[in-house]
């Protein structure tokens, strides 16, 4: 694998062994960029000497998810990116980013295509580029079950445009346009920034630039695009490893939360765990009824009652919250 110049020396065999260690430790006294750390800790993965290949490899397997995202924002080596895959399958943040990734090998792109959450191919599917540049990546959207008829019929758009230019005898050269993926740093970066100004940096950004700031971006960035429009990029949000239970719980409280958003959140195991959270969903009159009732059986007597005299949900919720109330009582 191809390592940058200036990170042979904490990683090469003449490197001192205390060095190494503490390099596989993440105890360097200097602080190393996301990608460059975990590449070092990659090769130190490997090294002759069983303490400091153990140490590297829980370093490794312990990162931050969101520092994952920062290295994976910058070019990586093939190998670095189908380790970090392996270790993240079902996170769909992840999956986004390597995918995404400059590094990432043809067989591994096509695998998270055929196989990755839909925003991959919304992603893959508006950059005409990429496609012209992978020709394999059409079919592997079409093998993957949550490709929309939206983007199939875009993929047929652009088969019939290439082959129009070809038939023309006017081919052009396409190429993946990496900078259209590029978000804004300061909205990345725990910076305090004015709604006002935030939302018009956001409404000049692609839908893939959406994607990818909702996955990654800061408190001040998630705020304005779990609002957007574009359900694909709000409920990226949700994906997004720094967002917190605040957050959660204030989107659970909230009336004017749509049906999809309380879904991705009922679907999370940690955040359902927060009482506050689960009170909230069950009082939302949003929120899915298979979701609210099954989630009256964990809530205190006096949140119950609550519930079951409440105008502003569902008749039948109310009622269900009733009879678990008297029941309770009996026993």
């Amino acid at each position: 694998m191809k390592v940058r110049q200036q990170l042979l020396r904490l990683i090469s065999p003449g490197t001192p062994r205390d060095l190494k260690l503490n390099a596989a430790k993440r105890t360097l006294e200097e602080r190393l960029e996301p990608n460059d750390e975990v590449t070092v800790l990659f090769v130190l993965i490997h090294d002759r000497d069983a303490e400091i290949a153990g140490a590297a490899r829980r370093s490794f397997d312990d990162y931050p998810k969101a520092l994952f995202l920062d290295a994976l924002d910058k070019k990586l080596d093939p190998v670095v990116v189908k380790r970090i895959i392996s270790l993240h399958r079902e996170d769909d943040a992840i999956l986004i980013f390597a995918a995404l990734n400059e590094g990432i090998d043809d067989e591994t792109l096509k695998s998270l295509v055929e196989a990755g959450p839909e925003e991959i191919i919304a992603l893959i599917g508006e950059d005409p580029g990429w496609l012209s540049q992978k020709p394999f990546l059409a079919e592997a959207i079409r093998k993957n079950p949550l490709a929309t008829p939206s983007a199939l019929k875009a993929l047929e758009s652009i088969a019939e445009n290439e082959a129009k230019e070809a038939s023309q005898q006017r081919p052009k050269e396409r190429v993946r346009d990496e900078g259209k993926l590029n978000v804004p740093k300061e909205l990345v970066e725990d910076k305090k920034l004015d709604e006002q100004n935030i939302f018009k940096i956001v409404q000049n950004l692609t839908m893939a630039q959406k994607v990818k700031l909702a996955l990654s971006g800061n408190k001040s960035a998630r705020a304005v695009l779990i609002k957007d429009s574009n359900k694909m990029v709000s409920i990226s949000v949700l994906k997004n490893p720094r967002i917190t239970e605040e957050e959660v719980l204030k989107l659970t409280s909230s009336k004017g939360t749509p049906e999809d958003l309380l879904r991705q959140v009922a679907g999370n195991k940690e955040w359902v765990k927060n009482y506050n959270v689960k009170l909230g969903m069950a009082s939302n009159p949003k929120t899915p009824l298979a979701i609210s009732i099954k989630l009256l059986d964990t809530l205190f007597e006096k949140d119950l009652a609550k519930i079951a005299k409440s105008k502003n949900i569902p008749s039948v919720l109310a009622s269900t919250a009733r009879r678990k109330l008297e029941s309770r009582v009996k026993k």
